[in-house]
């Protein structure tokens, strides 16, 4: 076995057992699907969990260190259809339920048809967490590590997307207005460039060429620091000076004028505003004063002014750049810029199918609509389209979609931060809270109470089991023989789930409804819940 082979091994030897791993993915699976159903969410479960399966596995591509960079570029990839199927899940099921609870019968029903509502959402996130958590805990990839490498590989997809986003739909509010909002931009613009680069008027205008010596000469002295001159003047002279010392003596000169330049704008300001030039022109000499004039407001020299900063602000940029790619191998460029890529493939994808993808999110929700609603929402999606533009319109959803992701994985970071999860067993600790929460708000919405009672006890297995998992695999290996161990515990964690189920289905089933009052499912769910886990911890320690 060679070390690439070995490496290999040990890399895939250390992770979460097969068979208690099995046992928390059938149990999320069997949970998450009866909650689902009996809430009446199941299409918005199914696109959901396929969001979040996308996130696990961008999470799994995030721990590959061979094939780094392309991984990270498929990862990055990932982040928009796992935003976009959480929230057209989720978006989904809103629909539905706010479409079938509104308006009311009475007004008197809008409190109850608001708390279903509530219910149903929190059935569907509790879901999708715990669909990710079991996703996650396969290769036990949710981690402080990867999820923060996920969470700047997002906020790097997001960039441009977002960025160009607002730029257009800004440029949509400017030219659409009937505020007279562009003429005022356009005039503002045109008053700036004459101010600084074609002044009118008698008399001097110090400000505006102070400005632009100080910027042309700022730029000017980064470029010469950053650009590596000494390499490629080498012993070069010019006359009987080396060309490097010219440079480095042009460059000090140029930092003392930054300097000068720091103290002179303040003067030059208070000159202009606080001065009148008829002071300034009788304290002056008449030739001094003549030639300051001409300068100050010469139209060439603030050209020139203006070229020379806008190319020395380039090569400096250009310097800075080189100087970091140099510090860095060329993996961890790639590595660095793939999330980039994959925003501008977002942003090209966006543009090529804007047409039939709005004709089909219109369609859809207008189809599950009201006919009243139905023609308003038509109505004001093509308004919407005609004011911003439909590329603009699909640049925000994909945006906005992958800032529902950005959301995510952020949430992620800060359970890590605050010690809600560790390394060890995240995934199984989201996985099994997440089908406590869908089942606990699962009794409020008529979901039958044996029910509510098996996604408790499968809640608490998919815990046991994916923690068991995680610390058995970090021991022994995930190739070591464990299935008769794994299948004991988890047999003896399901029996005592099963005991605590049933102890509190007799309870509420036994109480007399006249004297104690009938126990709702939330109740029962939330009893069951309790007493599985005293006696699970009872039964661990």
């Amino acid at each position: 076995m060679d070390e690439h082979d070995a490496t290999d091994l040990s890399e895939t030897n250390w992770a979460p057992t097969t068979t208690s791993t099995a046992v928390a993915l059938l149990a999320t699976a069997g949970g998450v699907a009866g909650l689902s159903a009996a809430a009446g969410v199941a299409k918005g479960a199914v696109a959901a969990a396929a969001g979040a399966v996308c996130l696990a596995a961008a999470l799994w591509l995030l721990t590959w260190d061979r094939w780094r960079a392309p991984a990270t570029l498929a990862a990055s990839l990932l982040l928009v259809p796992a935003g976009a199927g959480i929230a057209a899940g989720v978006g989904y099921e809103s629909l539905v339920a706010f479409a079938a609870s509104f308006p009311a019968s009475s007004p008197t029903r809008v409190v109850g048809e608001t708390l279903r509502i509530v219910g149903v959402m929190a059935v569907l996130w509790g879901s999708t967490v715990a669909v990710f958590g079991a996703a996650a805990s396969v290769r036990g990839v949710a981690t402080s590590r990867t999820v923060s490498r996920c969470l700047d590989a997002a906020n790097r997809v997001v960039a441009l997307p977002v960025a160009l986003f607002l730029a257009l739909a800004g440029h949509a509010l400017v030219t659409n207005f009937e505020v007279g909002l562009a003429g005022m931009v356009g005039d503002f613009a045109s008053a700036a460039t004459e101010w600084l680069l074609a002044p009118s008027g008698d008399g001097t205008h110090l400000l505006s060429l102070g400005l632009l010596a100080a910027a042309a000469t700022f730029a000017g002295y980064v470029a010469l620091r950053d650009l590596p001159t000494e390499e490629l003047a080498g012993e070069a002279e010019l006359g009987d000076v080396r060309i490097a010392d010219l440079a480095a003596g042009l460059r000090r000169t140029l930092g003392r004028l930054v300097g000068l330049a720091a103290v002179a704008l303040p003067v030059a300001f208070l000159v202009e505003t606080a001065i009148s030039e008829s002071v300034v022109e009788s304290a002056l000499p008449g030739a001094v004063w003549n030639l300051l004039v001409a300068l100050t407001g010469s139209a060439a020299l603030r050209t020139l002014l203006w070229w020379s900063a806008l190319v020395a602000g380039a090569l400096a940029l250009v310097a800075a750049l080189v100087r970091r790619s140099s510090r860095a191998s060329t993996r961890e460029l790639l590595v660095g810029y793939a999330p980039f890529l994959a925003g501008g493939a977002v942003v090209a994808a966006a543009g090529a199918v804007h047409r039939p993808l709005l004709d089909a999110l219109v369609g859809f929700v207008a189809g599950r609509l009201d006919a009243p609603l139905a023609g308003q929402f038509r109505t004001l999606s093509e308004n919407v389209v005609t004011f911003y533009g439909g590329e603009t319109v699909v640049l925000g959803l994909t945006a906005g979609v992958s800032l529902l992701a950005v959301a995510g994985v952020a949430a992620l970071r800060v359970a890590f931060a605050l010690g809600f999860a560790t390394d060890r067993a995240a995934g199984p600790a989201l996985a099994g809270g997440g089908l406590f929460v869908a089942a606990a708000f699962a009794g409020t919405l008529s979901t039958p109470t044996w029910l509510v009672l098996a996604a408790l006890v499968a809640a608490l297995a998919v815990w046991d089991a994916g923690e068991f998992a995680a610390t058995l695999g970090s021991e022994v290996g995930r190739r070591a023989a464990t299935r008769r161990v794994e299948l004991l515990h988890g047999l003896g964690a399901l029996g005592v789930g099963v005991c605590g189920a049933l102890a509190a289905g007799a309870l509420s089933w036994g109480l007399p409804a006249g004297r104690s009052g009938e126990l709702d499912g939330l109740s029962v769910a939330l009893l069951a819940a309790v007493a599985g886990v005293v006696l699970l911890v009872t039964a661990l320690r």
